[in-house]
């Protein structure tokens, strides 16, 4: 009783801390909602800041500045120091207009575009009318009060303007320096004429040289020793190779002489005498039939006929007739063979003896062209060495007129006095402007989004939403905090006071008997009823009770794999009888808990479990227990849960804050009001304490990297 009356007192405080959230924080209104979407809107804000700022600082390019000052000098000094009016003065400024005009004139705009490092720009390849661009953009301005012209252009490409504007001034002065070289021309014409008459004198020597080596055939005279060399070369080569051969021919003819020619002369062919006695058809016919002959003696010998019989009598004597009569023809050809083959090295050795003397010839006649072409290339080169003197000469006068100043008597009347340099930083620049207007827009569509998301989001996030909105009793709320790794959420210490107080609700509901089921469940997956349902089972256990974990959820089996009890029997095969209660039914390291693992997979358990026999034996073995703890399959999923209701007392319902919605907790409240009103309340898992003004325990549950049901 005593317990009772402390429960009612917590229940009644946790109402009263409840009505003060309400006061505090309105649920719904901006401060709240800005508090639970921070997260969304900050990604909002920071994804559309970095997108504009990105297209604010690509396609908003600033403005440069970019100038050159070109000094133009009066023709005489004291126009330096006098008065505005007077009528130098006006001179001079009507000069420096007319050079300013100049320098803008079409002309040199015309001319500046044409010059490769302008041209090759990529401004002015994107220009569809560059012409008309560069006149609009170039400005040519005196400065008040100086002999300067400033030069301007103002654009998004620093560089590129700076080239131009470098490239007009170059183009100009070139104009004007070609202007001046009219008549430097005209100083060096003389010198011109007579390096045309020394170039004509040349030309005529090398005509004639290359005739000459025409009339004796051997092209240009410049080719004439490269050639006669190629043709020593090849010449020396065939002599000596004559030369060999008649040596060769000569050795044959001495081994023949030697007595062993018949060796010797055999290589001059390609099969030698055997060859050639192939060839002699007297020679294969006698010995055609001695071979015959020969073969028939075999016969006789294999067929045992003796020296009296008929056939073989004076077969010998034919045989003796005919080898005696080959050896002498061989003998005979082998003369002839010999005699024709000494003939043949003698005519040999003979023509190599007259090839070698007409290579010698030819080799003379070589060497006496050799000794003219040698005069002739003489001759050439002597012309070339005086045509090179002569240029030599030419190119020191040519230099020394033109570092002659003809204009000594006239001062530079405009000169580049500073050129252009493309500036580091900008002249215009609004990107700051729009970068800082962009963020703020960026904010408010961030806390927009924050709103709209909230408006469409129908998740359950805080008690609040579930005692109001859904009108369903909250037997308690799990905080969410970031856990170990692996299995130890489990049985995690940190989960004792949360879950005891959990419990401890549970056991202050009315009951009608000595034995109480309850059954876990959550509409949909991923909520966290087979953890809630581990640590119910081990907190009830605690208090002395006789508690029985039972893993109904034979798909997820989420009870089973966090107790590592994969394979054991259990449930499914309890159902289906072929295993015992003192078999399916296995002890845990928790005092007084029991634990009926789901056993092994089964497509058709929804059949098995919905038999009378085996709905029967769950009952049976349930009221054997003090607590029995059911871990069922979602609601929304499937049929199996509200089976399973049937076999209980009373039904939790688990949803997670933040991912189940209110239409999933409508749809399976009325689905388990099929069978009687057996749910008793609602436990809100993995409650963020940051993103809500409601906890009452600091329940750990697994990160999102690890949702499984366990």
């Amino acid at each position: 009783m005593t317990e009772t009356n402390d429960i009612v007192v917590a229940q009644s405080a946790r109402a009263a801390e409840l009505a003060g959230y309400d006061q505090e924080v309105v649920p719904g209104s901006l401060a709240s909602v800005l508090q639970r979407r921070w997260r969304m809107m900050l990604f909002v804000t920071l994804i559309m800041g970095t997108l504009s700022g990105l297209a604010i600082w690509f396609l908003v390019h600033p403005k440069y500045g970019v100038s050159a000052l070109v000094h133009v000098a009066p023709v005489v000094r004291p126009i330096l120091f006098s008065d505005a009016e007077t009528d130098i003065s006006r001179q001079y400024r009507a000069y420096v207009a007319t050079e300013a005009q100049a320098m803008a004139s079409p002309t040199v705009i015309v001319a500046t575009l044409n010059t490769p490092e302008v041209r090759s720009l990529p401004s002015v390849r994107r220009a569809s009318n560059p012409e008309k661009d560069l006149a609009a953009s170039l400005k040519v301005e005196h400065v008040s009060g100086t002999h300067t012209l400033q030069v301007s252009m103002v654009g998004e490409n620093a560089d590129d303007m700076a080239v131009i504007v470098n490239s007009l001034l170059k183009t100009y002065l070139r104009q004007r320096r070609d202007k001046k070289r009219e008549w430097d021309e005209k100083i060096l014409s003389s010198l011109r004429r007579e390096q045309t008459a020394l170039e004509t004198r040349l030309e005529t020597k090398s005509v004639e040289l290359r005739q000459l080596g025409v009339e004796n055939g051997l092209g240009t005279a410049e080719g004439s020793e490269t050639a006669i060399d190629a043709w020593v070369a090849e010449l020396q080569q065939r002599l000596t190779d004559a030369r060999q051969k008649r040596a060769l021919a000569a050795a044959k003819l001495e081994a023949l002489d030697a007595g062993d020619g018949a060796d010797a002369l055999s290589e001059l062919t390609p099969d030698g005498f055997a060859g050639y006695l192939q060839n002699n058809s007297e020679w294969q016919d006698t010995r055609g039939q001695l071979r015959s002959l020969e073969s028939a003696a075999l016969d006789d010998e294999r067929l045992g006929r003796g020296p009296e019989h008929p056939e073989v009598r004076g077969r010998s004597e034919r045989i003796a007739m005919f080898r005696a009569a080959l050896a002498m023809r061989e003998s005979e050809l082998r003369d002839l063979y010999e005699a024709s083959m000494r003939r043949r090295l003698e005519v040999e050795r003979l023509d190599a003896d007259i090839t070698a003397k007409v290579f010698r010839e030819a080799l003379d006649e070589l060497a006496q062209q050799r000794v003219k072409i040698a005069g002739q290339v003489f001759v050439l080169e002597d012309v070339r060495h005086e045509r090179e003197r002569l240029e030599h000469e030419l190119a020191q006068v040519r230099q020394k007129v033109w570092n002659v100043d003809v204009e000594q008597n006239r001062m530079a009347r405009v000169t580049i006095d500073s050129p252009a340099l493309a500036p580091k930083t900008p002249n215009i620049d609004k990107r700051l402007k729009y970068t800082a207007a962009a963020c703020l827009m960026s904010l408010f569509l961030g806390a927009g989004a924050a709103l709209v998301r909230h408006r469409l989001d129908t998740s359950v996030r805080d008690p609040t939403e579930v005692t109001k909105q859904l009108g369903m009793s909250l037997l308690g709320t799990v905080q969410y905090v970031r856990s170990t790794n692996g299995l130890g959420v489990v049985w995690d210490d940190r989960m004792r006071e949360p879950v005891r107080g959990i419990s401890t609700a549970l056991l202050a509901l009315p009951r009608s008997g000595h034995s109480r089921s309850r059954l876990i469940t959550s509409p949909t997956a991923r909520s966290g009823k087979s953890s809630l349902a581990l640590n119910l089972a081990r907190s009830l256990a605690s208090t002395g009770r006789h508690v029985m974990l039972v893993d109904a959820d034979n798909r997820g089996q989420g009870v089973t794999r966090a107790l590592e009890m994969a394979g054991r029997p259990g449930l499914k095969e309890l159902l289906e009888g072929t295993r015992g209660p003192e078999e399916a039914v296995h002890p845990s390291d928790a005092e007084n808990l029991q634990i009926i693992p789901a056993g092994q997979r089964d497509e058709q358990f929804g059949e098995i479990l919905g038999r009378q026999r085996a709905q029967d034996s769950v009952r049976s073995l349930f009221e054997a227990y003090d607590e029995v703890i059911v871990d069922s399959p979602p609601v929304l999923s499937g049929s199996d849960a509200v089976v399973l209701a049937t076999l209980v007392d009373e039904v939790i319902l688990v949803l997670r804050a933040g991912e189940s919605t209110r239409e999933e907790a409508q749809a399976a409240r009325q689905y388990l009001a099929t069978i009687g009103d057996k749910l008793v309340g609602v436990i809100l898992n993995a409650v963020n304490p940051k993103s809500s003004p409601y906890s009452y325990y600091g329940y750990a549950y697994a990160d999102g990297r690890d949702r499984r049901d366990t």
